[in-house]
């Protein structure tokens, strides 16, 4: 049974131990923290990160201490990391005996070492920076590949006894218990950061960070900038190019390129400095992404964050000149799923039905109307209509809409016995069923039978870039797409109806069973 006790009742009961109390508030509310490491050891530095002779020696500090998680093994640098970026950016200004950049913007291809350098400056900060140091790894989201780099400089300390005997680790901060200094993530969905004093910030793929109602991306950079009351503060940015936007990456990279900020250390290249990355790897991004985001990623170049949904070749690829669209599945054997898309007024209305078989979507039917301002698409007498004909001829298992414009068709249909699911077009479900369709494409894992308006709308569609993936835009107002449309989002169905094949339960007015 709890007790109820006085405040005074926590104090010391003798001067003394007021004195240690009042003390180790000053400290920083650390009563355990051991006593701060400044002297001198004797001894091999490489049994030693605290070791002085490492204060203003990053790259020997690395190679004797950091440990790379892919190699279990001491990191070791190649001559372009230490020449080109960390021997420069950690070079000391001989009038103030200080660092003399307080910014930095690496930007490199994907896959030429980003997370493990973050990782290895975040390391030395730990071991290096100056006592209670605040050290922030800002990410976009609490699911982001900063997370990555706090997994790095996590596995980083486990592997070396050196470090991990000084060291506190938790989910979301690792903390130096002799130093005070403490690492940790902020995300910019689900903490502010405000109040924070950081001696490091390193920001991972800002391209990505972005500015909606609640996540105020600009907002959440200007509170991590650096602060007077650090002695050597800096902000490390890792990124490869995003789009050519007002975006604070994009900013921050053409005041690099004006050279105007002494304090700024600008670092961008386009090649694949890593020795790591063959040029049959990059043969093989090149021909399974879209050439803007082979561009991006690989080149590191800046984009539009559109391009072409799809090289018609590759649709081309996927008709087959003896498949037909079927009249009608006598035995049932097929599962269809169907897909409406509407436009009532100037946007073509379209569905598509598709089925699995031989572990390829097929394309089993499909029909589009066009309709004008003077005579707009009777809905009831054309689509409705449609998918009552396509449920007396297959079994279709589910028909996909968006209710927006569909609400009251879908509810007239659910009594006809057609089981109607609820797909609204959600940035989200854009990009699940756009990059659905174009894995099945470049696959060759979709099987079409030969139509102009199905090619057309294929060519017509643009894949539209976004921090959470792509999804299917119109090149021009007046370019249909609405066949592709329907047909990403029954593929996606189907691709999705083997995770509920055999199950006994039924789908009913589009509420699961628990």
């Amino acid at each position: 049974m709890a007790t109820w006790r006085t405040n005074k009742s926590h104090f010391g009961k003798t001067r003394e131990s007021r004195a240690r109390q009042l003390a180790n508030l000053k400290r920083g509310r650390m009563p355990n923290a051991k006593p701060i490491f400044t002297q001198e050891v004797v001894g091999d530095p490489k049994d030693n990160p605290f070791d002085p002779c490492y204060k203003h020696d990053i790259v020997n500090y690395l190679s004797d201490h950091f440990y790379v998680v892919e190699t279990k093994a001491p990191i070791v640098l190649e001559p372009w990391q230490k020449d080109q970026i960390l021997t420069p950016l950690f070079a000391i200004d001989p009038t103030t005996g200080l660092r003399k950049h307080t910014l930095a913007i690496l930007g490199m291809p994907k896959k030429n070492g980003k997370s493990s350098l973050s990782a290895a400056i975040l390391n030395y900060f730990l071991f290096q920076g100056e006592d209670y140091g605040e050290l922030i790894l800002a990410a976009n989201s609490k699911e982001q590949s900063s997370w990555i780099i706090f997994d790095k400089l996590k596995k980083s300390l486990q592997m070396n006894r050196h470090q991990f005997q000084h060291v506190r680790i938790n989910d979301d901060y690792i903390e130096n218990t002799r130093t005070g200094t403490v690492a940790r993530v902020i995300a910019q969905n689900y903490k502010t950061a405000a109040g924070c004093n950081p001696s490091l910030v390193v920001f991972d793929e800002l391209w990505s960070f972005e500015d909606t109602e609640s996540d105020n991306a600009r907002k959440f950079y200007e509170e991590l900038t650096t602060v007077p009351t650090r002695k050597e503060p800096m902000t490390v940015i890792t990124s490869y190019a995003g789009y050519a936007e007002d975006t604070i990456l994009f900013e921050l990279y053409k005041r690099g390129l004006a050279g105007k900020d002494p304090k700024m250390f600008f670092f961008w290249t386009h090649e694949n400095l890593a020795s790591w990355i063959t040029s049959e790897y990059l043969a093989t991004q090149k021909e399974r992404l879209r050439p803007n985001t082979y561009l991006r990623l690989h080149e590191n170049r800046w984009t539009s964050g559109e391009d072409q949904f799809i090289d018609i070749a590759d649709w081309d690829k996927c008709v087959d000149v003896d498949h037909r669209p079927l009249i009608e599945d006598k035995a049932r054997e097929l599962r269809v799923v169907a897909a409406v898309d509407i436009g009532t007024k100037s946007d073509t209305s379209a569905i598509v039905a598709v089925a699995k078989k031989d572990n390829r979507i097929m394309l089993v039917a499909h029909r589009k109307w066009a309709p004008t301002e003077e005579n707009p698409i009777d809905i009831e007498e054309t689509v409705e209509k449609y998918l009552l004909e396509l449920k007396d001829r297959f079994n279709i298992i589910e028909a996909r809409y968006d209710p927006y414009q569909f609400h009251r068709s879908g509810m007239s249909l659910v009594k006809e016995g057609l089981n109607m699911v609820e797909f609204p077009q959600t940035v989200a479900n854009l990009t699940e069923m756009g990059q659905n369709l174009f894995d099945l494409i470049k696959g060759k894992n979709l099987l079409l039978y030969e139509d102009a308006d199905m090619r057309a709308h294929a060519q017509n569609a643009r894949a539209q870039e976004t921090p959470r993936g792509f999804r299917i835009v119109k090149g021009k107002s007046t370019k249909k797409i609405d066949l592709m449309i329907a047909l990403a989002m029954a593929a996606l169905g189907a691709i999705k109806d083997d995770v509920h094949e055999g199950a006994f339960f039924v789908i009913e007015h589009n509420v699961w069973p628990d």
